[in-house]
């Protein structure tokens, strides 16, 4: 798929711009994470479940992949929930993982017999009054400054929305107590994306998790630890996660742990960008370029609403243009939208465009599609799955038809 004519010939039949996967990329990383399970497993003695994050792309042709491997998935909304049981995956194998829901989102969990993850008092109070006697597992704040490629990413500290802080413990207990509720697992999840250079940051977090919930009786006889994910991709060609120092790591101080919670007989983790996005690629083309207060701007179909990250979190993506150029040109690369932020990549080297050159944007296969949307009337791209040299298509590009129906003219 590295050649010109490929990405042309799919461009031309799915439209452009066109998300594409690449299966084997999809394999290796889902092994990855399996190989991580087992190894801990095998040093901790303690069943070990990697839940993939449905919210980092949940195109069945994905989870079902992920579902081959013998891996479980969370998810944080009805569709999700849908999605992920249409795809084989069983209630033991779900894991709700939500934040700030109504009482009909509520009844739709609690309907299907998953467990569910409530992140506040509220939530709890609301939750036990609909269901009392049910179990629940709860989402703490350790309050220790998280991990993540950015501030938007960062879920544990003073200034997160997520989980409870030690402060409101006692009255979390007396919520659970109220309902006869049963506390059977914890959650604690410290941000996203990190790669080596934060492992000492990440089990530092853990650390103080572990220790916080030590402090408190009430938290003897949990059941399910639930460490979260963020587990880093190398959007920059930074040095690879390395998963044997992290299981090693990391099994030095779950092993004090498990010998004081005699309760506890499963472990639990989330990794979602770490199993699609490098086996994305989002393909697309070159519509215009100028030279304007000496910059050159590259202008593309690939918008924003395509791939909103670098626009929401500043993120980078490796951009290529495939031509036969031999000059080279540092260029903001821009979508199509009509909002200065819409920009993929800012001073970047590239190769000098025309316009209808192919251009190709790396790892975007999390937070891609996931995160797309119809903004100024776009239309979101087709998905297509390539295995052995062979497509796939897993999902049509939209139609205006397709948008306009639900509209009451």
């Amino acid at each position: 798929m590295s050649d010109t004519t490929n990405y042309e010939r799919l461009l031309k039949k799915y439209g452009s711009p066109l998300y594409i996967y690449k299966e084997d990329v999809l394999n290796k990383c889902c092994q990855q994470i399996l190989d991580f399970k087992n190894n801990l497993e095998k040093s901790l003695n303690i069943q070990v479940n990697m839940h993939y994050s449905t919210k980092a792309n949940s195109n069945p042709a994905i989870l079902k992949i992920v579902k081959e491997y013998g891996l479980c998935v969370d998810c944080m909304s009805p569709l999700e929930l849908v999605i992920d049981q249409k795809c084989g995956f069983t209630k033991n194998q779900i894991l709700y993982v939500c934040n700030n829901i109504d009482e009909e989102e509520m009844k739709i969990v609690y309907n299907t017999g998953v467990l569910i993850c409530l992140d506040s008092i509220s939530q709890i109070e609301t939750w036990g009054r609909l269901f009392p006697g049910t179990n629940i597992m709860a989402r703490i704040n350790p309050g220790i400054e998280g991990v993540g490629h950015s501030e938007d990413v960062i879920t544990s500290g003073k200034e997160t929305k997520f989980g409870i802080t030690e402060a409101n413990f006692g009255t979390m207990f007396d919520t659970i107590n109220k309902y006869n509720l049963n506390l059977i697992g914890i959650h604690q999840h410290l941000g996203s994306c990190f790669l080596n250079d934060k492992i000492d940051d990440y089990i530092n977090g853990v650390e103080h998790g572990l220790n916080l919930i030590t402090q408190y009786s009430q938290f003897d006889n949990i059941q399910i630890l639930d460490l979260g994910g963020g587990f880093g991709v190398s959007y920059q060609g930074e040095e690879k996660l390395d998963f044997e120092i992290l299981e090693q790591r990391l099994s030095k101080v779950l092993k004090r742990f498990i010998q004081t919670h005699i309760a506890l007989s499963e472990l639990k983790f989330e990794p979602g960008r770490y199993i699609p996005c490098e086996s994305g690629i989002l393909v697309g083309k070159v519509t215009a370029t100028k030279n304007e207060n000496n910059i050159f701007w590259i202008g593309t179909d690939i918008g924003m609403n395509q791939l909103v990250r670098p626009s929401m979190y500043d993120s980078y993506h490796k951009i290529e243009i495939l031509n036969n150029s031999k000059q080279e040109v540092v260029a903001n690369i821009c979508g199509n939208i009509c909002e200065g932020g819409d920009i993929l990549g800012k001073n970047r080297k590239v190769k000098l465009p025309l316009v209808g050159d192919i251009i190709l944007v790396y790892n975007a296969g999390a937070y891609g599609y996931s995160m797309a949307s119809n903004y100024t009337g776009r239309l979101r791209p087709a998905e297509v799955m390539i295995s052995n040299n062979q497509e796939k298509l897993i999902r049509k590009r939209e139609k205006i038809e397709d948008l306009v129906k639900n509209i009451i003219w």
